[in-house]
């Protein structure tokens, strides 16, 4: 497949580059800022280098589907641009923070027979994989409570680091617990001024589901990327502090397993981001189900809706 990235910002050596490649994908044009593509045009330079959006949409030939990056709160119009052009869509997240913007991305590219999908490449890690093996196979029992943090280094990104990190740290807990969410409450920090943009530094979420609940914490200023996931049920409890996964199941003595990665590179490995390029376009080719990549897709949007509503009236819990 022929792609394009749209929104290339900062480091112009990101993963994505190399993700394309491994994963079979030709990378045929780029969209973003002036520093970005210069940079790019020494790493990739049979590329196309465009300023802006509707120029590349205008002028790019034989695309079949666009990677939408850059600032989270213009990906949504790329990406509804993008499928209004018949392109395929993969998006860094969040891409949206309303249901309604979702159900729009959503209905677009379903009137026109395309994919949209969300990048989530830290469920390709081993970290995650071991989860998710914990999880289906209900080792703890009915679960009653998880827990997910993540650290990030250096000062909060700009918009706030909810909208930076807050979808991934919302889809682990949802992964975990795997029920509707019915509630949340969110405190930011500082919370946010009226008609002004986003600039929390630490975030604490509570989130409630029909028999258990989940909490979410969010660090920026760390002195290193860290993740940090646990859970409890009725049969026992696990802890997932970077690589090391700490379980303690009923009728069997506790240990502490080490994994070849941890969840904190999020999507800074361009193998995870390759294995997201390949389902991509397994889903674009029909040989995955409709909405394959969208998998928690619009509960995150609703989380991060209501979690900025909730810090707006003092921390009420929000019903969802």
């Amino acid at each position: 497949m022929q792609g394009a990235i749209i929104g290339l910002t900062g480091d112009a050596e990101s993963p994505l580059l190399p993700a394309f490649k491994a994963a079979g994908h030709k990378l045929t044009c780029l969209c973003g800022d002036a520093p970005a593509l210069k940079a790019a045009g020494r790493l990739l330079p049979e590329a196309v280098r465009y300023g802006d959006l509707e120029t590349l949409l205008s002028k790019a030939e034989k695309l079949d589907f666009v990677l939408v990056s850059g600032a989270p709160e213009r990906r949504f119009r790329a990406a509804l641009r993008a499928l209004e052009n018949r392109l395929h869509v993969i998006c860094e997240t969040p891409f949206c923070f309303s249901t309604s913007d979702f159900e729009t991305l959503r209905t677009e590219a379903a009137r026109n027979g395309l994919t949209l999908a969300a990048l989530q490449p830290w469920e390709r890690s081993s970290a995650w994989l071991a989860l998710e093996k914990i999880f289906t196979g209900g080792l703890l029992g009915r679960l009653r409570w998880a827990e997910t943090q993540l650290f990030l280094p250096g000062p909060a990104p700009a918009g706030g680091i909810t909208a930076a990190a807050g979808w991934q740290a919302f889809s682990m807990l949802l992964g975990a617990v795997r029920l509707p969410p019915s509630a949340l409450a969110a405190r930011l920090t500082p919370a946010p001024e009226p008609g002004a943009a986003p600039c929390d530094e630490t975030a604490a979420f509570q989130v409630h589901f029909g028999g258990a609940d989940g909490v979410v914490h969010l660090f920026s200023g760390s002195h290193a990327p860290g993740a940090r996931v646990a859970a409890a049920g009725e049969k026992g409890r696990l802890e997932l502090d970077g690589d090391l996964l700490r379980l303690d199941i009923k009728g069997v003595p506790p240990e502490t397993v080490k994994l070849r990665d941890s969840l904190a590179a999020g999507g800074n490995r361009p193998e995870w981001l390759a294995e997201e390029l390949r389902d991509f376009a397994r889903e674009t080719e029909r040989k995955l189900p409709p909405g394959s990549g969208l998998r928690n897709a619009r509960y995150c949007v609703k989380l991060l809706k209501n979690a900025y509503y909730s810090a707006a009236v003092r921390s009420a819990a929000v019903p969802l």
